[in-house]
């Protein structure tokens, strides 16, 4: 349901460039760290994905049922240990925050065809 702006869906999208070295320890960390995230309120899914072509690269894409609910958690200390852990263990971070106003769904399939990235859990 659209809120009063007609936002269906808020998301935050995490690219990280890993450090190849701490690439074990950026997965470690990702396990645990996303657990956390979906016990958070109103988070809707929680999904994180390797580049299909670049090992160290990922995305972390989160969607979140208000901007409300995305904006707490940025206010959280969950939210910093996320990031510190991405800065530490990252060469290159980038946090986008991005409200939709419509919705499609195309499956796992739409990241995972054509060589454009694969999910791990």
């Amino acid at each position: 349901m659209p809120d009063d702006k007609g936002v269906l869906m808020t998301c935050m999208t995490v690219i990280a460039k890993i450090k190849p070295e701490k690439r074990n320890e950026f997965l470690d960390a990702m396990r645990s760290l996303q657990k956390e995230r979906l016990a958070e309120p109103g988070i809707s899914i929680s999904q994180v994905y390797e580049d299909w072509e670049d090992p160290y690269r990922f995305v972390l894409m989160d969607e979140w049922e208000t901007e409300n609910d995305m904006q707490r958690f940025l206010g959280k200390e969950s939210f910093s240990v996320l990031m510190g852990a991405l800065r530490t263990l990252g060469a290159e971070v980038e946090v986008k925050l991005t409200r939709l106003v419509e919705k499609r769904r195309f499956g796992s399939a739409a990241l995972n065809d054509g060589g454009q990235g694969k999910q791990f859990n």
